[in-house]
């Protein structure tokens, strides 16, 4: 008979609640460990932001999860791979036979001098519902001027919840009738609104054609919160009437060793196909906390758990760095980003019925991590029917 493994999966979003769901009771003894308890659906912060949406983000850990996960509500402040241990904020040791960080990551304001102040003053939308609420009220106080909306570091969860931001901040603009008294402008460190250029072509034409002004190349490098300005390290500056900031994000904060398993934001070294943490064979990191060049979204954790649930089970899974993201532009209109590691984004063109699928995966999200024994084979016909490869065929 096969000894039963112990699994401890550090982080209850996405993906580790996700994995959790996956893994058979008679195969694995599965403890999950969150700071807080909670599953947050994330992506919904933007609706909070810019469209004053109150609906419910969060739900409780113990109400998704299935009866034989074992939950402990704690922080995690320590992983020592080599010796097979986790150490909690109380002291007490945990040991494993597997470990999986889906730790998510955290937002650093403290890497740009002054950016702390202005998102204080005019609120976010990776953090918290009450600073995303802060969005919605700077939204509604601005009557004229410009409102800056700035990427100030690549690494972000969500790549098109940038310009997400631009485009339902000016449809609101636009349905208060103050199109000719606020300009919305929008600057990115890329030289092009979104990174990857196919894509780009599909929306940055939308963005000119509603007004919204584009700023590449534009490095924040400081702000001057009183002067409302913001510097970048090309030597240019914007100044702003009220500015939203993507800010940096970092890997959770907790102590590795050995500590050459993560890079210099805090991110953990993986391999890209397997997940598996560098030098480790019995350690993974799916979702946001990964330094893996896949995009930080839902999906990418989604697909990246079952993986690593595959290969906990035995089999030879490998990850495509399939990317699926649902991207708003604004007066009911969507589109998807995807792509994979062999296939470059998709020009995949907007309509209504995208941003209707967006809407609804947010309605069923928290039925999807509780019962995936339902809800996989949906999501593998739909991953399988807009394959890049199949999609680049159509659209190029």
């Amino acid at each position: 008979m096969t000894a039963v493994k112990n699994v401890v999966i550090i982080g209850g979003g996405a993906g580790g609640a996700m994995l959790a769901n996956r893994l058979p009771s008679d195969e694995f003894n599965v403890t999950l460990i969150d700071k807080e308890g909670y599953n947050y659906y994330l992506p919904w912060l933007l609706y909070v932001a810019f469209k004053g949406s109150r609906r419910e983000m969060k739900r409780s850990l113990e109400s998704i999860l299935k009866p034989n996960v074992r939950l402990i509500k704690s922080t995690v402040t320590a992983i020592n791979l080599s010796d097979k241990w986790i150490e909690l904020i109380n002291g007490k040791r945990i040991n494993y036979d597997y470990v999986v960080i889906a730790a998510g990551a955290d937002v650093d304001d403290s890497k740009i001098n002054g950016l702390h102040d202005l998102m204080v003053r005019y609120g976010n939308y990776y953090t918290n519902e009450e600073n995303a609420l802060k969005v919605w009220r700077t939204l509604n106080s601005i009557k004229e001027g410009t409102l800056l909306i700035a990427v100030s570091d690549p690494k972000h969860r969500c790549p098109p919840s940038p310009m997400e931001g631009a485009f339902l901040a000016e449809e609101f603009i636009r349905s208060r009738g103050l199109s000719d008294k606020v300009k919305v402008v929008f600057a990115t460190p890329y030289p092009r609104p979104y990174p990857a250029e196919p894509m780009n072509e599909v929306v940055e034409p939308i963005m000119r054609e509603r007004g919204i002004e584009i700023v590449n190349f534009f490095t924040l490098d400081y702000v001057e919160p009183n002067k409302q300005v913001m510097r970048s390290l090309e030597g240019d500056e914007l100044k702003y009437d009220a500015a939203i900031v993507v800010p940096p994000h970092v890997g959770a904060r907790l102590k590795y060793y050995p500590e050459d398993v993560i890079d210099s934001d805090g991110f953990v070294l993986a391999d890209k196909l397997t997940n598996r943490i560098k030098g480790f064979d019995d350690a993974f990191v799916i979702g946001d906390a990964s330094a893996v060049p896949v995009a930080k979204t839902g999906v990418t954790a989604h697909l990246e758990a079952s993986v690593v649930a595959r290969i906990l089970m035995g089999e030879d899974a490998k990850n495509s760095g399939r990317t699926n993201c649902p991207f708003d532009l604004g007066y009911g209109l969507g589109t998807f980003v995807i792509g994979d590691y062999y296939t470059p984004v998709v020009k995949y063109p907007p309509n209504k019925i995208n941003h209707m699928m967006k809407m609804a995966f947010a309605a069923i999200y928290w039925d999807m991590i509780k019962y995936p024994e339902l809800w996989d084979p949906i999501f593998d016909s739909f991953f399988d029917a807009t394959n890049p490869s199949i999609l680049k065929r159509i659209y190029g």
